[in-house]
């Protein structure tokens, strides 16, 4: 395990930088002595790039891993560091076990930066990445009488004071992913990224609220509350959601999860599924359990077949094959796209296809939206004369 103090001391006490874990600590983890000088910046171009055995920097092909602080026990490593898929935009994350291990937590991941970009661990306590003299992002933690930082073996990063006392953690603040021990609280959200390779994030979020967890898509007016079957409300000092061995919810399990047997996260995906996995000896996650399968079908989902897509039973189609085309044959659920494109200067040419017994996953935008005093004709006409319009939705929800 690594610490870092801001001080530029050569020794460090070993208590005073003794990792705190979810999980039961061994009886001795293995340490790894601080260099003899500790730097309080780090540039990535300059960050050396070893074999990964070096625990220096661990990468395979184009992806790399340039580790700031690690944490070795276990059957796996925490490493906290810069991660990057092409050599030229980095993002500030925490992996379990290096790139090809989960990463846990992102600092930017809708901002990565260049090869250029500087961590600083300023003088005054704060944890500072800036690319080119930009401000990227920061703990916020100037003048809060920070004495160094840490990285526990369950992914958290701390970074305290003098007596030890918490002044920052990375728990406080998730992206997409909930590691166990770790809360949800009212005020902070997970956000899934669009994908594995686009750090970028996607339209799904998962919101803590004092009557509830919230899932919902955004732009479309798609939201469900989850809630507890508790009959007393959550206090704001107490609207946190809990990610224990075998549940997560609060006041009482709102989910049942499996027992852990190694160290388990959640994961809110591209897809809008809240995802549980847990830690095996190679250091690959396994997915044990689709969180919202109880209370949210397949099909329910937003997108769940992507642009065009038909949902039914689980199952992706198109809305009709003779105009439309999955974009993968091999992956129905990614959409369909049509044949021909839709074009205002060709609106003549355009038709509407009905799909009968149809739903749509946000009724209620069409609600605020519905003209009445207008009969189907009418509706489809006006349609196909606004080039911007490609569906239309009927009041009494029977067909499109």
């Amino acid at each position: 395990m690594q610490c870092f103090n801001k001080s530029m001391a050569l020794l460090f006490f070993l208590g005073f930088c003794s990792p705190r874990s979810i999980i039961a600590q061994p009886s001795s983890v293995p340490v790894v002595p601080p260099p003899k000088f500790n730097p309080n910046f780090w540039i990535i171009s300059t960050m050396q790039r070893v074999e990964s055995s070096s625990n220096t920097s661990i990468g395979q092909g184009d992806t790399t891993f340039l580790p700031v602080l690690h944490n070795s026990g276990f059957s796996y490593g925490t490493y906290f560091g810069f991660y990057t898929m092409d050599s030229h935009s980095f993002i500030l994350v925490i992996a379990l076990s290096g790139p090809q291990g989960p990463i846990v937590w992102s600092a930017n991941p809708d901002n990565p930066v260049s090869p250029s970009a500087i961590l600083t661990f300023t003088a005054e306590g704060d944890l500072l990445l800036q690319d080119s003299g930009t401000f990227i992002w920061s703990t916020a933690t100037k003048n809060k009488s920070v004495a160094g930082m840490r990285l526990d073996l369950s992914g958290n990063l701390v970074l305290f004071d003098q007596n030890s006392s918490l002044v920052w953690q990375s728990f406080d603040h998730p992206t997409d992913t909930l590691v166990m021990g770790q809360s949800l609280c009212s005020g902070t959200k997970l956000r899934a990224k669009l994908s594995s390779q686009k750090w970028s994030s996607s339209r799904f979020y998962l919101s803590a609220e004092l009557n509830g967890l919230r899932h919902y898509f955004e732009p479309a007016a798609y939201t469900q509350l989850f809630q507890s079957t508790a009959t007393s409300t959550p206090t704001k000092s107490s609207a946190c959601y809990a990610f224990a061995n075998g549940s997560f919810g609060f006041p009482d399990k709102i989910f049942s999860l499996p027992s852990a047997s190694s160290l388990q996260f959640m994961r809110l995906e591209s897809d809008g599924h809240l995802r549980l996995y847990e830690m095996q000896e190679q250091n690959s996650p396994r997915m044990l359990l689709d969180v919202l399968s109880t209370v949210v079908a397949f099909c329910d989902y937003p997108l769940a077949c992507g642009d065009y897509g038909v949902c039914n039973s689980g199952q992706c189609s198109c809305p009709s094959f003779s105009t439309f085309r999955f974009q993968n044959e091999r992956l129905p659920g990614s959409g369909c796209i049509p044949l021909s494109g839709i074009s205002c200067e060709h609106a003549h040419d355009h038709k509407l296809i009905p799909l009968n017994n149809i739903s749509y996953f946000s009724h209620s935008s069409f609600s605020k939206l519905a003209a009445s005093g207008y009969s189907e004709y009418d509706c489809k006409q006006s349609c196909l004369m606004n080039c911007s319009c490609q569906m239309i939705h009927q009041i009494s929800f029977q067909h499109l």
